[in-house]
């Protein structure tokens, strides 16, 4: 695992949306309900709308092809001809796309609604796709963009004057926000306590925790991260690996959709009596944990816009580290 950890410090070191109301960029209305799903479910054999839309024959058709991946079509510009996601083939401009994706998909992904492809009307002024066979400079110019986004991500993320390598400074902490690691919960920990830290663990006046939170939205951090709480026992509940108790409840805790709805109770503190809250009215979100737990390991992710969530401990994210001591700069 540290030979893993080496090989990863040591790449950093040479590297050194008319119907917008789904709440991520990533998602889309459904057709015949006010479900949004992610685009990349988009005919994936599943009927993640509820109502069969986004896995529509005709839609399927249109958005499958022979050539790349579910998902994804071949772009061909400034000659350079490369399999890139549908949104992104119907994003870009100056020059745009040649290929094969029917027009109609992009102007369902502009709606940001699944629509009936025979329904959607095209604007006559839309400018058409370049004929193949059209040539363009040579200059690889988005290659170039990338690598000048990545470098100006690493200031925010893992570099900072004040803060030792692969560290940056939010608030009053030196933070590695690794977005590059893929790592179990066990292995983010371990790779933090390699590189002077251990994962991140929230304040009791949470006032780290809201530092972050606006640090994660102002940098655009899109990855989903492993933070320093657990599961530990029945004894003793949720916990920071620091051994204090992790906080439950709002504001800390994620709250998610359910397929189905349910009551919740509540307790009198006077009678000690448990009692249904607004005459059993039955709601469709609960909050983060479960109880009782299914999943051990704490996330910051960004499909809870980094509220933080119990998550199955082998699946893999990038490790959110905090420094330990009073001498950043000795860190490494």
């Amino acid at each position: 695992m540290h030979s893993v950890f080496k090989q990863i410090i040591f790449l950093l070191l040479w590297i050194s949306a008319v119907y917008a109301t789904c709440p991520e960029s990533d998602q889309i209305h459904c057709e015949g309900n006010d479900r949004c799903t992610r685009i990349r479910y988009i005919c994936d054999g599943d009927n993640d709308c509820g109502d069969n839309s986004d896995e529509d024959d005709d839609l399927c058709r249109a958005w499958r092809n022979n050539e790349c991946e579910r998902n994804s079509a071949r772009c061909t510009r400034n000659g350079r001809s490369d399999c890139i996601t549908i949104s992104h083939y119907c994003e870009l401009e100056d020059p745009p796309c040649e290929g094969s994706v029917d027009p109609r998909l992009c102007k369902m992904l502009r709606d940001e609604k699944i629509q009936d492809l025979e329904s959607i009307v095209l604007d006559p002024t839309t400018v058409a796709p370049t004929l193949l066979g059209s040539t363009y400079p040579t200059v690889h110019y988005e290659a170039d963009v990338m690598i000048d986004e990545f470098k100006d991500r690493l200031d925010s993320t893992i570099r900072h004057k004040d803060c030792p390598q692969l560290y940056t400074k939010i608030g009053d902490q030196c933070i590695s926000i690794f977005f590059i690691g893929n790592l179990t919960w066990m292995e983010s920990r371990a790779f933090c306590q390699a590189i002077g830290g251990d994962l991140l663990t929230i304040k009791k006046d949470l006032s780290n925790f809201y530092t972050i939170l606006q640090h994660m939205r102002e940098n655009h951090v899109t990855k989903d991260f492993w933070i320093g709480g657990l599961y530990k026992n029945e004894t003793y509940g949720w916990q920071w690996v620091e051994d204090t108790d992790l906080q439950l409840g709002t504001p800390l805790w994620a709250v998610r959709h359910t397929p189905q709805c349910s009551p919740r109770t509540l307790t009198s503190r006077v009678l000690n009596v448990t009692r249904q809250a607004n005459d059993g009215y039955c709601y469709y979100y609960k909050q983060a944990p479960d109880s009782p737990p299914i999943n051990h390991c704490t996330a910051m992710t960004y499909e809870h816009y980094y509220y933080v969530s119990d998550e199955n401990c082998m699946n893999r994210k990038s490790p959110l580290c905090a420094l330990i001591g009073d001498h950043p700069k000795q860190a490494l």
